[in-house]
């Protein structure tokens, strides 16, 4: 607890105290199994404990953090089965969700899908994964919100929060992120094209290559 953690400016406090502990879990400096207390939270956070109870009542919503009848809160615990399975999911969804975008997308979104891109390069040249992973879900979000159907939206929103850890784990790798970023050129390649076939096949891909990589490179 650095000072990630340290929470200022006038942004709703319960939200600021949400996303910087949303942080820690997602970027792995809050382990699974990770004992949780709202009294030491509060302390390194420098705020009461009742922005962090809220955080961690979101948090415990979205499946990151578990609250055991005794009121013992510790970070989730997600194996690595759960993730593939998961992942799966999500392709699936990412790829319905590109070959309807294939078709509707306009050249406004099209240069907003090439701004990520160039931003992520940008990234990928200072090794500063942290904005990249961001780029990746703003890539996916102009994609989905396109698509326009609310149901994958909020199935894919729901998985999301499932595979942050790992997925920011993997692109860790030697050679992952270069990957990436050439899957999402392409990606956005098809969907200049309305190529609906191409795009939700180039969309599933890019998952598939996400399992690979995790099951490669991140044990237990």
């Amino acid at each position: 607890m650095k000072d990630i953690l340290k929470i200022k400016g006038y942004e709703l406090l319960s939200q600021k105290v949400y996303q910087a502990i949303k942080k820690e879990i997602v970027y792995g400096m809050l382990e699974p199994g990770t004992k949780l207390s709202e009294n030491n939270l509060a302390k390194d956070m420098q705020v009461s404990r009742t922005p962090i109870r809220e955080a961690i009542r979101k948090l415990t919503a979205e499946g990151l953090v578990e609250t055991s009848p005794n009121k013992k809160m510790t970070v989730s615990e997600f194996s690595l089965i759960d993730m593939k399975e998961v992942l799966q999911v999500r392709g699936a969804l990412e790829g319905l969700a590109a070959g309807t975008t294939a078709i509707k997308i306009n050249k406004e979104k099209i240069d907003n899908l090439k701004k990520k891109v160039e931003k992520m390069i940008q990234c990928l040249a200072k090794k500063n994964l942290p904005t990249y992973c961001e780029l990746d879900d703003q890539f996916h979000d102009i994609i989905l919100n396109v698509c326009g159907n609310k149901w994958i939206i909020k199935m894919r929103n729901n998985l999301s929060n499932f595979i942050y850890r790992y997925r920011y784990k993997s692109l860790s790798f030697p050679g992952r992120l270069n990957q990436s970023l050439e899957e999402h050129q392409a990606i956005m390649e098809a969907l200049k094209d309305h190529n609906p076939e191409k795009a939700e096949q180039l969309s599933k891909l890019h998952m598939e290559n996400t399992i690979i990589n995790i099951l490669k490179n991140v044990a237990e």
